[in-house]
C-alpha cells in the first residue's frame, strides 16, 4: 500500500515558515518526552476518529494537536492526481506514473521516529507524533478481483493453520502461562494490532505467518471463555490496513470484528488482551499512552544496534 504526505498549515500559517533548528527540536522531544508528555494521548486519536468518521470531501481540513501542543491542519485531497517517477524495466531509465489519491488516514510517529525525521530536514513537521496521509493507487489500475472462491479457500486455509496451531508447543506454553496468571479482573476482548493479511493467495509471501497470528487470536478468544480469566462471551477484534475484501469476509466468518484505524487502539481497556507481534507501526507505544491492558501479547525486542532491533522471540506480559 501506497501512501502520500500532503504538507500541512501549522496554526493556520504555511509549517515552513515555522522551522526549529534540529538541535532545538531534538532537545525539546527530549525534554518533553523525559517529563512525561504523552505522544498518543487518547483524547487526540478520538479527536482524529471522529473527524475521520465525517464525511469529507477534497478542500476539507483534519485538525490535529502535536506534540508541542501546535494545531496542523492537515489537506483532504482525495482525488488529486500525483504523478512519480519509476524504474522502466532494466533498462536503467525512469517513467511517469500517475496516482489517485484516495482516503485519508493517520500516520503515527514514535520518540524514536520524531528524532530520526530531523536527520531528514523535515523540521516543519518536527512535533507531528500523529498526522494524516493518503493511500493511493495507481490511475486506471484495475482492481484484482476476489472471486467467492477466495472466501471458501481463505476459511480452509485458516482452520488448517488453527488446527496445527492448536496441536504446536508454542501454544501449549502460552496457555501454561497464561493458567499462571491471577487477574483482578475478567478478560472481555482479545485485540490483534497489525497481524497482516492472510488469504490474496494462499502462497503470498507472509500468508503463513499472518494465519498463525489470526489462530493465536481465536484460540485466546476460546481459552480464556473456558477458564476464570475471561468473562463468558470473549469479544475478538483486529486492525490492520491491508486487510483484503477476502480477509475481512474471513475474519467475519470466523467471528473476529476488523475495525478501522484507529479504533482498534481505542476499543482497548483494563479489561482487554493485546496481541502484536513485529508491527510495522508503533503498536507498544500507542498502547503505552493510552491505556493499561491486563495482558500484553509481544515480541521480545533484542537491540544490538537501537536503530535496527531484532525481533528474536514471542513473550508474555
Amino acid at each position: 500500500m501506497h501512501s502520500w504526505l500532503d504538507q500541512p498549515l501549522r496554526d493556520g500559517k504555511d509549517a515552513d515558515e515555522w522551522k526549529p533548528t534540529e538541535s532545538e527540536a531534538a532537545a525539546n522531544i527530549d525534554e518533553w518526552y523525559q517529563a512525561g508528555r504523552l505522544l498518543f494521548p487518547r483524547d487526540s486519536l478520538q479527536d482524529v476518529r471522529d473527524q475521520l468518521r465525517k464525511p469529507l470531501k477534497n478542500g476539507d481540513s483534519i485538525y490535529v494537536k502535536a506534540f508541542d501542543g501546535s494545531i496542523y491542519e492537515w489537506p483532504v485531497t482525495t482525488g488529486d492526481i500525483k504523478t512519480l517517477l519509476e524504474p522502466d524495466g532494466d533498462r536503467g531509465e525512469e517513467k511517469s506514473v500517475e496516482w489517485v489519491l484516495t482516503t485519508p488516514h493517520i500516520f503515527y510517529r514514535s520518540f524514536d521516529g520524531l528524532k530520526e525525521l530531523l536527520e531528514y530536514d523535515c523540521l516543519s513537521r518536527a512535533y507531528c507524533s500523529v498526522g494524516i496521509e493518503h493511500w493511493m493507487t495507481r490511475v486506471a489500475q484495475v482492481p484484482e478481483p476476489e472471486p467467492l472462491g477466495n472466501l471458501n479457500s481463505g476459511l480452509e486455509f485458516l482452520e488448517t493453520t488453527l488446527r496445527d496451531w492448536e496441536g504446536s508447543e508454542a501454544w501449549r506454553d502460552i496457555k501454561s502461562s497464561l493458567s499462571s496468571l491471577d487477574l483482578n479482573i475478567k478478560i472481555a476482548k482479545v485485540i490483534g494490532m497489525a497481524c497482516g493479511t492472510f488469504t490474496p493467495t494462499l502462497d503470498f509471501p507472509g500468508s503463513r505467518r499472518s494465519a498463525v497470528q489470526h489462530a493465536l487470536l481465536l484460540t485466546l478468544k476460546s481459552f480464556l471463555q473456558e477458564s476464570n480469566l475471561g468473562t463468558g462471551e470473549v469479544a475478538c477484534y483486529v486492525q490492520d490496513p491491508g486487510y483484503s475484501k477476502t480477509d475481512r469476509l474471513v475474519l467475519e466468518k470466523s467471528d473476529i470484528k476488523a475495525l478501522e484505524d484507529p479504533e482498534g487502539f481505542l476499543e482497548m481497556d483494563d479489561a482487554s488482551l493485546v496481541f502484536s507481534c513485529a508491527p510495522n507501526i508503533c503498536v507498544k507505544e500507542i498502547v503505552a499512552d493510552i491505556v493499561r491492558p491486563s495482558i500484553l501479547i509481544w515480541c521480545t525486542v533484542k537491540e544490538e544496534d537501537p536503530k535496527f532491533p531484532l525481533y528474536v522471540s514471542s513473550h508474555l506480559w
